[in-house]
C-alpha cells in the first residue's frame, strides 16, 4: 500500500493606499505514508453532502465508511493530522462543527463543547501535521449542524490509523 497527502493554504494580497502591498502568505507540507510524527496513512472523504436547517450529523472518527469501487471500506483514526470542511452553500446556512453531544472530539477546538461556525461559501482547514490529534472512544464524534438555512458540504480528514511502531495500514475493508 502507498500513501500520501498533502496539506496546503494560501492567502494572497493586492493593496493600493498610496503605498504598494502586493504579498502572498503560503503553507504547504507533505504528509508521507506512516504513522509517526509528520506522516499520515489514511483519508476519510466526503463531497457535497447537505444538511437541512437546523439538522445535525455526528461523524464517529473510530467507525467512518465510505464505498469505493463497490466495496465498503472503514477507516478507524487514531490521530487526525488533517481536516479539511468546506460550506459550499453560498447563501444562508451556517456549518456548526464541533459540540457533539457525547464522546466529542473536541482537541482542534479547544475544550469540550466548543464549536466553529463556517459561513456560507467557505473553508475551515485544521492542521496537526506534526503529532496530530487523539481519537479514542472517549473523544471521538465530530458533529455537524446546520443553522440559519440548508448547507451543503465536503469534508476530508487525514489520519493515522496504527499506533507507531506498529507498522501501517490503512483501516479494514468490510
Amino acid at each position: 500500500m502507498s500513501f500520501k497527502a498533502e496539506v496546503k493554504a494560501s492567502l494572497g494580497w493586492n493593496w493600493n493606499d498610496g503605498a504598494v502591498d502586493n504579498n502572498r502568505l503560503d503553507f504547504a507540507v507533505a504528509l508521507p505514508g506512516g504513522n509517526g510524527e509528520g506522516q499520515a496513512e489514511a483519508v476519510w472523504h466526503v463531497e457535497d453532502q447537505t444538511l437541512l436547517d437546523a439538522t445535525s450529523i455526528i461523524f464517529d472518527l473510530t467507525e467512518l465508511s465510505r464505498t469505493v469501487f463497490g466495496d465498503t471500506v472503514t477507516v478507524t483514526f487514531l490521530t487526525v493530522k488533517a481536516l479539511l470542511i468546506v460550506n459550499r452553500s453560498t447563501d444562508g446556512g451556517e456549518l456548526v462543527v464541533g459540540n457533539a453531544p457525547a464522546d466529542w472530539w473536541s482537541e482542534p477546538f479547544g475544550a469540550d463543547g466548543d464549536r466553529v461556525i463556517v459561513p456560507p461559501d467557505s473553508p475551515l482547514l485544521l492542521a496537526n501535521r506534526q503529532e496530530g490529534w487523539d481519537v479514542d472512544n472517549a473523544s471521538r464524534n465530530l458533529q455537524l449542524a446546520a443553522i440559519g438555512g440548508d448547507v451543503t458540504y465536503s469534508m476530508a480528514i487525514v489520519g493515522t490509523t496504527t499506533a507507531p511502531g506498529s507498522g501501517s495500514g490503512s483501516g479494514s475493508g468490510a
